[in-house]
């Protein structure tokens, strides 16, 4: 029985203008979205291996790249906007990215607001959501209006068949139209000479296909329920459409404003006089050591104690940073919580965190960098007060970034998945008793 109720909702479906139109503008927006961001990306990638190649040799001020992320081209997310360079010195730890060509970043790069770029995860998230409406808001109410649903249940038709078999076919043809859209950006990304996928990058794609269905599930799930709530098709598609843009639009930027608003970071000002006074004491000594060194004395003792003063106001500079960088991370974590029952927002952090493109990514980028300067690179620079001839000879460290095994990826986004996954569950249930309870009359 529940195979009949399927094929007849497939081929209805299928049959209707509103998904021909809906099926039509998914594949188009796929289409010109995927090759305008590839284009974007072979051109940001050509940029990084410029910036590579043109380098000059300089073993005091060494410049670190960040390269643009492959996946970028389905899901942007922050990649384009935070920054790509470091210049990494004894005198400075970076605590934030620029330009390739020395272009300022924006002055607190962990920005709370998102959802700009169009990109695959817009299409999934707002015109497959918007879809997925459209196509579920009358399964029930329609057929109640029309009479049909009362002659379909006269026939002994469980109420428990009708329902999963309209969701199963829903949920094919949704995901169908997703999968379709998939395959066309990962052929654009294939053929493009620019993109080089890697195994690992097929299984953040297959993840991010994953997650995307699971998304379109929650909103299937929720058209459902109010389908089967509500007595007449128009209205459920008016209420369909407010809760739509209280949960893509208003609830996430609401989170974001609750957070800014209530949780206050330092001034830049304030910032400055936290690294002027946490230097402060061995500020005179400093400027005694650095007058002796440019005023002539080059000798060991001198040279290394102007090099560990140095190198000492960059940690404790670096210590007010990264207090700075740990509150932003709390605001940003806050914003987070409050908007965690938005689809939406769940969807987007999870998308990014597959490709690459989010705030903690960016931020495993900084640490690596912290690291090297903590390590390789201070070690590499003590040779210049040490032994000038072996510092001379000696080759600039090589910096390395590990990249997030796709296994780190998926443990960093279960809570998220979980959580769609059981607004899937408790839509699906609120739906069934709510239809189970339906007067047909």
């Amino acid at each position: 029985m529940i195979g009949v109720i399927y094929k007849r909702e497939i081929l209805d479906h299928l049959k209707s203008a509103k998904f021909l139109i809906g099926f039509c503008l998914t594949l188009a927006i796929a289409v010109a979205a995927t090759v305008i961001n590839v284009q974007d990306y072979g051109r940001r990638l050509q940029d990084y291996r410029a910036a590579q190649r043109d380098l000059p040799a300089n073993k005091f001020d060494i410049q670190i790249f960040r390269p643009p992320e492959v996946l970028s081209v389905l899901v942007q997310g922050k990649d384009r906007t935070l920054g790509n360079k470091a210049s990494v010195n004894y005198m400075n730890i970076p605590d934030r990215l620029t330009g390739y060509m020395s272009e300022r970043s924006t002055p607190r790069p962990k920005s709370l607001s998102g959802f700009g770029s169009v990109d695959f995860a817009f299409l999934v998230r707002v015109v497959l959501s918007l879809l997925v409406i459209f196509l579920a808001y009358d399964a029930v109410a329609e057929e109640k209006q029309s009479g049909t649903l009362k002659l379909a249940l006269a026939n002994a038709l469980p109420r428990s068949s009708l329902l999963i078999g309209k969701a199963a076919a829903g949920l094919t043809v949704v995901l169908g139209s997703l999968l379709a859209a998939a395959a066309v950006a990962v052929l654009i990304m294939m053929v493009h000479p620019a993109v080089d996928l890697s195994g690992a990058d097929a299984a953040r794609i297959l993840s991010l296909v994953a997650a995307s269905a699971l998304y379109l599930t929650v909103f299937y799930m929720l058209s459902l329920l109010v389908s089967a709530a509500v007595k007449r098709p128009a209205t459920a598609l008016m209420v369909l459409l407010q809760l739509w843009i209280f949960l893509v639009v208003v609830y996430p930027n609401l989170g974001v404003s609750i957070a800014e608003n209530f949780y206050k970071l330092p001034t830049d000002r304030e910032m400055a006089e936290k690294k002027v006074a946490a230097f402060a004491p061995y500020g005179d000594e400093l400027k005694k050591v650095q007058a002796a060194y440019f005023g002539g004395d080059r000798s060991q003792p001198t040279g290394m104690r102007y090099f560990e003063l140095q190198s000492l106001r960059s940690r404790l500079w670096n210590d007010v940073d990264r207090e700075l960088s740990l509150r932003l991370s709390g605001q940003l974590e806050r914003a987070r919580w409050i908007s965690i029952l938005s689809p939406a927002a769940l969807f987007n952090r999870v998308v990014e965190r597959y490709a690459r493109t989010d705030i903690e990514e960016y931020d495993r980028f900084l640490a690596s960098v912290e690291r090297y300067w903590k390590t390789k690179y201070m070690d590499f620079q003590v040779l210049f007060y040490k032994d000038l001839p072996a510092y001379r000879k000696a080759a600039t460290p090589p910096f390395e970034h590990p990249a997030e095994g796709t296994s780190e990826a998926w443990a960093a986004t279960a809570p998220q998945i979980v959580v769609l996954a059981l607004l899937a569950l408790i839509f699906f249930a609120a739906a069934s008793t709510a239809f189970l309870r339906k007067d047909v009359r």
